[in-house]
C-alpha cells in the first residue's frame, strides 16, 4: 500500500500501478474502505489485520545501481516492490514503511557494495530504524526520527566490493514506522550494486492496534519526508 491521503488515494494507487504492475490490484482498496468520517477505530484495525486462513503480510523491495552521497542518508527503493496484494501489512512510499497491522515484525536488509564510479572500497554500513508513534509503555517518550536503531548491515573494507546483511525482530505499532540510512565511515560515496529490504510480520498482536486517523497520518508523512538526512540517534 502507498502513503496517501484520502482524496487523492485513486490517483496514487494508480500511480503505484503503473510503477510496481506485480504490486498493486484492486484489493489493496480494502482497508481504506473502512474509513469512516477520517478515522478507522483500533478494533476495526485489528479485526482487518487478522490472518485466520494462514496468509503472510508480507513486504520485499529493491533498489539497484543505487548512488548514496550523504551523511545518514535515507535510502530509497525504486526498482523492485513486491506485496502479497491485500495481505501487505502498512503503507510504503518507496522509503518509509508505517504499519497498519500490529505485530510481531521481522525487519531484513541485504546489500551489495562496490568501489564502481568512484564510490568509496571502505567500510559501508545501513541502519534500520524504527520509529514508534507512541511509546509501548506509559511514561517512555516518543522519539524523534528516523528512530531507535534496531539493526545495522556492515560491510568491512577495503574491498571492492562486499555484502551486508542485518535481520531484526521487532514490535510494530499501528503508526509505526520503519527506515533504513547508509553511511560509512569519513562520509564519502556509496554504491549500491543491490539492495533489498524485507519486511515480514511474523504474528498478528492486536494490543498494538491503535485508531487510524487520516490527518494524522498526512502529518506523520509530511514529518518523515523532513528527515531524508537524518542526525545519528543513540542505538
Amino acid at each position: 500500500m502507498v502513503m496517501m491521503k484520502r482524496n487523492t488515494t485513486i490517483a496514487t494507487l494508480l500511480g503505484a500501478l503503473i510503477a510496481y504492475p506485480e504490486a498493486v490490484w484492486a484489493e489493496d482498496f480494502a482497508f481504506f474502505k473502512l474509513i469512516k468520517n477520517g478515522k478507522v477505530a483500533a478494533a476495526t484495525v485489528a479485526k482487518h489485520c487478522e490472518t485466520p486462513d494462514g496468509r503472510v503480510r508480507a513486504l520485499s523491495t529493491a533498489s539497484l545501481n543505487l548512488t548514496l552521497e550523504k551523511f545518514h542518508e535515507r535510502v530509497p527503493y525504486k526498482d523492485r516492490q513486491y506485496t502479497n496484494v491485500n495481505f501487505s501489512p502498512g503503507e510504503w512510499n518507496g522509503q518509509v514503511y508505517k504499519a497498519i497491522c500490529p505485530g510481531l515484525y521481522q525487519i531484513s536488509v541485504d546489500f551489495i557494495a562496490t568501489d564502481a564510479d568512484g564510490a568509496t572500497d571502505s567500510d559501508v554500513t545501513v541502519h534500520i530504524h524504527l520509529w514508534r508513534k507512541a511509546p509501548l509503555k506509559e511514561g517512555q517518550e516518543t522519539q524523534a526520527r528516523p528512530g531507535e536503531l534496531a539493526g545495522v548491515a556492515f560491510k568491512a573494507g577495503p574491498a571492492a566490493k562486499g555484502a551486508g546483511h542485518a535481520s531484526a525482530i521487532v514490535v510494530l505499532g499501528t503508526g509505526d514506522e520503519i527506515s533504513t540510512h547508509s553511511l560509512t565511515a569519513p562520509n564519502t560515496k556509496r554504491n549500491f550494486e543491490r539492495i533489498e529490504l524485507n519486511i515480514h510480520r511474523i504474528q498478528a498482536m492486536a494490543e498494538h492496534a491503535r485508531d487510524y486517523v487520516e490527518a494524522e497520518w498526512e502529518a506523520d508523512r509530511l514529518a518523515a519526508e523532513k528527515v531524508r538526512f537524518a542526525e545519528m540517534p543513540a542505538g
